[in-house]
Formats: C-alpha cells, structure tokens, sequence
C-alpha cells in the first residue's frame, strides 16, 4: 500500500533530497509524501522497486504510445548503438525521419529538429519573431508548452490575479519574471472568439505569432470551438501575425496530427513526444518560406542560428521513424474506439455513483473533473474547493489499484493496452472515486 515509509523507493527518495532539490530532476514526478521509483516497463504496465505493478495510463506524459520496451524500437535502437548514438556530422537517419513526417503530414514543408518541446515551441517562437520582425506573441489562458518565460505567462493564474475574462492579465508562473516578458505576451481566453479577435486586432502590428493548442491539457482538454479557430485564422492573418502549433501532445490524434483532422493550416508547428520512440525529441516544422529563418541563404548568417549538441541524434531519429511507421491510420483508429471507450466508461461512472463529474478529450487523451459545471476554458477548469484534494485521494486510491495516473486527472492510451487492460482502468477508477469521496466525507471536506 502507498504510502510505506519503509518501502524502497521512500528510501530513495531520502537519498535523493540529499543531491536533487526537491529530490527530483522533474517536478511533475512528484507525489506526497514521495514520488514511486520505476524499475522497469514492459507494454502497457511498470513495475516499481518494490515489486509493484500497475497499468501506466500517464505513459510519461504522452510521449509512449506503442507501451514500454517496444520490440521494433528496441531492434532499431540497439541496432544503431551498435554504430554509435551521436555524432559531429549529419546522418541518413536525420533525413529518413524528416522525410517521413514530410511525407505524412501535408502543411510540414521543412523540418528543425531539436531535443524537447520545450526547445519546440521556443524555437518556433524565434522564428516567428525573426520572419515578422515583430516582439510580441499571443497564447491560450492556462496553455502549457513548456518551460520558457514568455509561454509560461498565466499558466497558473487565480482568480485574484487574472484579471477580466475578456481581456487575462499576464501573470508570470515562475519568480523573477521580468515585466518585460509580461509585456510581450497577449493572453487570449480559450474558445472565446470574440475576446480573441478583440485582442489580436488590438496588438496586430507588433504581434509576431499566435500559439495555439487544440486540446490543452492544463486548459481542461475542452473542445475547441470551430467559431473560435475560425477567430484565430481570420484577425491572424489579418494581422499579418503567424499561426504556430503546439502539437506536442494532439500530434497522437492522427496521422497528421489534430489540425490536419481540423482541417486547419497552421505557418509552424511544435513537435516531440510520440515522434522520438521513447527518447529526447522536438522538432519545428512548417511552410518553406518561414523555415527558411534556419537556413544560411547565398552563404549568409541564418536569421535564426539554431544548433544543439544532441539535436537529430542518431538514436532519437531511428527510434522515431520505427515508432512511427507503426503508426498507421489502423493504428490511430484504434487508439480513438479505445479512448472513447475509457471516457464513456467513466461518464457512465460518474452516473452510477451520483458523483458530479465529466471526462474530456478526444482521441487517446482523457481528463477526468470531479465537477458538471460548464467546461469552455481555464477558469472552468480550474480546480474549485475541495477538487484538488478530491483529485489527489482519487490519485492515491489508484495508485493502490495498480492504475497510475497524473495527478490532476489526465491520462493517455497506449497501443500495448488490451480490453482486459481498459476494464482494469475502469474498475479501478470507480474503486478510487468511490473510495475518495468517502475518506472526504469521513474528514469532513466538502460538507
């Protein structure tokens, strides 16, 4: 049972304070009173230092999508480990990967690879700026898309800081955030097309880009309005500002990702996750003439300098390409029949426990709110109350069904998960949900 003080990965943890502040490299890994050390992942399951396994629903925050240890992968890493995992040269292996996601996707016309989505989506944003010569980006109230300044603004924002719903104050996430970042980011509400188009045309000549995530996980995973994509596109091009997509995670709902499925063209996408096979990956990708900032034109500087010790590194790239030339649209129809089965199976939890809850997202993604108010954006989906440790005893009573889950309610599917798999999930969350609204009720939360 978790928590044990005399388990090992409690020790770990001891020792990890001593060298790792917080204990951890990553603080999304993080779980009170401590974070579960894994041992091993094979398919759809991990098993911790102790001996305990459970169905990995979280799958490293969506980047695993074939399940763990995939024999393909496995073959075609070790394969080039045999040749050497990084080099000061170019390699075929670049090329073959970025062949392939040109070939896949339509609007993908050049490639840059990097080593996350963080370096993603900051890489995206210095070629919008160097293409526009233009200061000032645009992003989704709550929206996620790593760890940088400017796209951080407002990720975390309350109710006595953000401001009007119409127009969000930017809110710096972390401390000693310049004014100056603050000053160069328009905060847009999601699915809220009229405050978008307000605030686009109102900083229009000195915006560079818009960043946008169709299905924001820190958002809620909402449905985005086709009225307010059409916003977007519309007072964007308007503007003469550039459309740039956070595809990090949608990119798992198709083959070409969600805005292909959308129908919608974006100038730049941000990519990482599935596209590595397991391993360190990001990567820019878009419309030749604004991919041209990266290239050293006639001999001359590139506008945009972008290099990377491990950028397309030879076992990233081969793990990639194997992982998704599995990924077929086979592939992707089934993850979708799965996840809409995971997501009716829960909404029909919610019913049979009388509990006030909703699952959102689409294809592979779920996310779970122990609440039925209306769900349009951040604010709706904020926690309110008693949802937050609502969610964290829901957290722990899956953790001791063998499920693991984020923290705050959202999970992925993988193609290692069978039917007895998903039934496991499902039971497992009408135990936890069960179980966690009785130990609130036992402690008086929520009365």
């Amino acid at each position: 049972m978790y928590p044990d003080a005399s388990s090992r990965s409690a020790e770990l943890y001891e020792r990890a304070r001593r060298v790792l502040p917080d204990g951890v490299s990553r603080g999304t890994v993080l779980v009170n009173p401590y974070p579960i050390y894994v041992a091993s992942g094979a398919g759809a399951w991990v098993t911790d230092v102790d001996g305990n396994r459970y169905l990995d629903a979280n799958n490293n925050y969506t980047a695993i999508i074939l399940g763990h240890a995939h024999p393909t992968v496995i073959d075609a890493v070790a394969s080039q480990l045999s040749r050497g995992s990084a080099f000061s040269f170019a390699t075929e292996a670049e090329v073959a990967l970025a062949e392939l996601l040109c070939a896949r996707v339509p609007h993908f016309e050049r490639i840059r690879f990097c080593n996350s989505g963080t370096e993603a989506v900051m890489t995206a944003v210095k070629a919008a700026r160097a293409f526009t010569g233009r200061p000032l980006i645009a992003k989704i109230e709550g929206g996620y898309h790593g760890a940088y300044d400017h796209v951080e603004v407002s990720l975390d924002a309350g109710p006595d800081t953000w401001g009007p719903a119409s127009a969000p104050t930017g809110v710096p996430y972390a401390a000693g955030v310049p004014d100056s970042v603050l000053a160069e980011t328009v905060v847009l509400p999601f699915n809220d097309a009229a405050a978008a188009t307000a605030l686009i045309e109102a900083h229009g000549e000195r915006l560079a880009a818009v960043l946008l995530d169709t299905l924001p996980s820190r958002v809620g995973m909402p449905a985005p309005d086709p009225a307010f994509l059409d916003a977007i596109w519309t007072s964007a091009r308007k503007a003469g500002a550039l459309i740039v997509a956070d595809e990090v995670i949608s990119f798992r709902l198709g083959p070409a990702g969600n805005l292909h499925r959308l129908g919608r063209t974006p100038d730049l996408t941000a990519l990482a996750k599935i596209i590595g096979g397991g391993f360190p990956v990001g990567a820019v990708a878009g419309r030749s003439e604004v991919m041209d900032v990266f290239a050293a034109l006639d001999g001359a500087r590139p506008r945009v300098p972008a290099g990377g010790t491990f950028s397309a590194n030879s076992v990233t790239m081969v793990a990639g390409r194997a992982c998704l030339e599995l990924l077929d649209a086979a592939a992707f129809e089934r993850l979708a029949t799965m996840g809409e089965r995971v997501r009716r199976g829960f909404r029909a939890m919610f019913d049979q426990l009388s509990q006030p809850g909703q699952v959102t997202g689409d294809g592979s993604l779920f996310r779970l709110h122990p609440h039925d108010r209306p769900l349009r954006g951040y604010r709706d989906a904020r926690p309110q109350g008693e949802e937050s440790a609502m969610m964290g005893r829901v957290h722990r009573e899956l953790l001791n069904r063998g499920v693991y889950l984020t923290t705050y309610g959202m999970g992925c599917l993988s193609l290692a998960m069978t039917d007895e798999d998903l039934d496991h999930l499902l039971d497992a969350g009408q135990a936890a949900f069960a179980a966690a609204r009785a130990a609130g009720r036992g402690s008086g939360a929520g009365r």
